[in-house]
């Protein structure tokens, strides 16, 4: 989610406060900053779009860092309010940098929960990038004057329920698509995940024995469209490219891509895809490495957002 839909639910935390949603009111001021504190990664952008990608929710989404976060931010409140209750804008601080996390595990992006003990990446993959009910569930909180406990009952209830929709429609997908694969293929895994534009359309990579499968199915109509079929490599060169500094980097950043080889000139080139986000006929994220026939490491490159963007990545510590 980008940093203004986090400020506006941080917004909305505040109202379970009791307290007037308002930026004169160092809970809701608090709330909101904390819920858009853990993009601070974005700063490692001045470093390029390679490092950015490295770290973006990996630390700055931890709950320990959740925790510093939430405590600068209510010591540099207090300068600027009297009568300041520290440990309970603290608290509310720290629900809202709490729900940053939360809601980017919730899309198909994930965090990193636990570092620096664990690089393991969380992920739901349930709410779209942008999500409308979540959006209007948070307008009401902060705009409606009058909040009754029913009031309060109902949007949180409508909440869970809207979640357990989502998850309901993930698991349909997921049916849908392995009833349309089970009879021509051996399926190894199959991977679901919100559309990034359309809300009742799922994403789908199929995993079978020779092929990543890309596609989309369509809930209202059960329409399954397939988009990439792509052909596996052999175990031994896979792993070739995967112990890369690259490829480690690429496994790093996403759990579902393919490998791809093609020969060029007298180079070998093998290519990484993020399977992940398809957009505009392409996928979003790739990486390539070029060996000589000696299979020697010639160049190596990441491309973020576009196949045509590439960014020279050493392969010597």
């Amino acid at each position: 989610m980008d940093p203004i839909t986090h400020g506006v639910i941080g917004l909305a935390i505040s109202a379970y406060s009791g307290d007037p949603v308002a930026f004169t009111n160092p809970v809701s001021l608090g709330c909101a900053l904390g819920a858009m504190s853990p993009d601070i990664d974005i700063i490692a952008k001045l470093k390029g779009d390679y490092v950015y990608l490295k770290h973006h929710r990996g630390i700055s989404h931890s709950i320990p860092a959740l925790f510093i976060l939430a405590g600068i931010i209510t010591a540099g409140l207090s300068l600027f309010f009297a009568d300041f209750q520290f440990l309970r804008v603290f608290i509310w601080t720290l629900m809202g940098c709490l729900s940053h996390t939360l809601f980017d595990i919730l899309n198909s992006y994930g965090a990193k929960l636990f570092m620096p003990f664990t690089k393991r990446k969380f992920m739901l993959g349930i709410l779209m990038l942008y999500d409308p009910v979540i959006t209007v569930l948070c307008f009401l909180l902060i705009f409606v004057k009058e909040k009754t406990i029913a009031f309060y009952l109902c949007i949180t209830t409508s909440f869970f329920v809207y979640l357990g929709l989502r998850w309901l429609m993930k698991q349909y997908a997921e049916k849908k698509v392995k009833n349309y694969y089970r009879h021509g293929y051996k399926i190894c895994s199959v991977n679901i995940l919100p559309a990034l534009m359309a809300y009742h359309k799922w994403d789908f990579i199929v995993s079978t024995n020779n092929y990543n499968i890309v596609g989309q199915v369509n809930l209202f109509n059960g329409k399954i469209i397939e988009r990439k079929k792509l052909k596996k490599l052999e175990d031994e060169e896979v792993k070739m490219f995967k112990e890369t500094n690259i490829g480690k980097y690429f496994r790093e950043f996403t759990p579902i891509y393919h490998v791809i080889k093609s020969e060029e000139m007298d180079n070998i080139v093998f290519k990484f895809i993020d399977l992940r986000y398809f957009l505009r006929n392409d996928f979003m994220h790739h990486a390539t490495v070029i060996y000589d026939r000696e299979k020697n490491i010639i160049q190596s490159f990441f491309h973020p957002y576009h196949i045509d963007k590439s960014i020279p990545v050493a392969e010597m510590d």
